[in-house]
């Protein structure tokens, strides 16, 4: 009996007896369909989360003092290691980061808009990925003038002077916390936002803002970096930890370096890991139903032990008959892999559809991998738990199993 004709033998013989072989092939069925649906449910978090940072910039790094950490004032950034940090290879920008929560007067002398005072120099820029739209951002000459400028956006321009294009206008910009101090600064530039919803920010030079907020040891509170192969990320980090550590001459855990692209990177594992984690537990399932395979074929080598007697007296060698009662495990197995990957396309979809009812935009999102690994799965456990009863019915003695009733 060729191959061809075991799977047809095979076939026969599970059509014949349908709710047994439902009830054998459904472990396989209910793991293969919970592994698809839970998969396809993470993967679907995964990619809803990496659209949410889509507007992240992955490339972007904040340095800042360890909370872990006493820190002193020999601690504190300066602007030498915002300059010393930008040399470091791999880093495109460098910009200190040093805010001020003020208000700035509207059109309208009785009314205040709340905004965010910050200090900054020409790398800010490409830091923040800021497009300008009239005038130009805040260089070098300005900070070494201590200039009085501004760069301001778009919609701040339109509440306060009626138009965007202000350029040449004067702002006026008063703290609100503490020591309450005012600046005025004139408009040189207006970069574009779409945001809705935000507090506004109002660039000026980094040096000005040390003047104005009596900064007299020029500490800053953080520095933003820009790395241009998140690849060597690592690499880069150890450089500016040892940087700043030979600036201060102290130690490295003094400073934490925090990335965007590490933030990613990590949630991503913690998905994939819980995801692979609640999978396995999942696929328990497939052992309980490859238990169940190799059950029923015992059964059935007993129930055809005549049959068995009778082709070997026929002339059926011991690996013909093992052939045949090892494609029928594989055959009955793959039925549920089949079914069970079918029932795991309909469950992901069902799923997308209760969680979108539920106002979430995540989108389950089935892994072809997956499904091919489901269906070599299923073979897998036909292959192993049909050789011992295969091996049993290739070892019947000939004369017992005909006298067998």
């Amino acid at each position: 009996m060729n191959i061809i004709e075991n799977f047809k033998s095979a076939i026969f013989n599970i059509l014949a007896s349908k709710m047994r072989t439902f009830l054998t092939t459904l472990g396989i069925i209910i793991g293969i369909t919970a592994v698809i649906i839970i998969t396809a449910i993470g993967r679907g978090f995964q990619n809803d989360m990496n659209e949410s940072f889509s507007g992240i910039n992955v490339d972007s790094v904040s340095v800042a003092t360890s909370m872990d950490k006493t820190i002193r004032d020999k601690d504190k950034f300066t602007l030498d290691d915002v300059e010393d940090l930008k040399k470091i290879h791999n880093i495109s920008f460098a910009s200190p980061s040093y805010g001020a929560d003020v208000s700035v007067e509207l059109k309208d002398p009785s009314q205040l808009e709340s905004c965010v005072l910050n200090g900054s120099n020409e790398d800010t820029k490409g830091l923040s990925g800021l497009k300008m739209k009239y005038g130009r951002f805040i260089d070098e000459r300005d900070r070494n003038s201590k200039s009085k400028v501004a760069v301001i956006d778009n919609k701040l321009a339109k509440k306060i002077f009626g138009r965007e294009d202000a350029l040449g206008e004067i702002i006026k910009a008063e703290t609100v916390f503490g020591n309450i101090k005012s600046i005025d600064l004139e408009v040189i530039g207006i970069y574009e936002t779409e945001s809705e919803f935000y507090t506004p920010e109002i660039y000026y030079p980094i040096e000005t803002a040390m003047d104005f907020l009596d900064n007299r040891q020029q500490n800053i509170e953080s520095i933003s970096l820009k790395v241009e192969d998140t690849g060597i990320f690592e690499e880069t980090k150890t450089l500016i930890l040892k940087t700043l550590s030979a600036n201060h001459n102290n130690e490295e855990d003094t400073y934490i370096v925090n990335s965007a692209f590490d933030m990613i990177n990590s949630m991503n594992g913690t998905i994939q890991i819980v995801t692979v984690f609640i999978g396995l537990v999942a696929g328990i399932s497939l052992l309980v139903g490859g238990i169940g395979v190799m059950n029923i074929m015992l059964v059935t080598v007993t129930e055809r032990t005549r049959e068995i007697g009778i082709r070997k007296s026929l002339g059926a060698t011991n690996g013909n008959i093992k052939m045949q009662f090892l494609i029928e495990a594989i055959t009955v197995a793959l039925l549920g892999g089949i079914t069970g990957i079918i029932f795991g396309y309909i469950g992901s979809f069902l799923a997308g559809k209760v969680i979108s009812i539920l106002g979430s935009t995540l989108k389950p999102e089935i892994s072809i991998p997956v499904v091919i690994g489901a269906a070599l799965v299923s073979s897998i456990i036909g292959i192993i738990f049909g050789v011992y009863p295969a091996s049993k019915a290739a070892k019947l003695d000939p004369i017992e199993a005909l006298r067998y009733e």
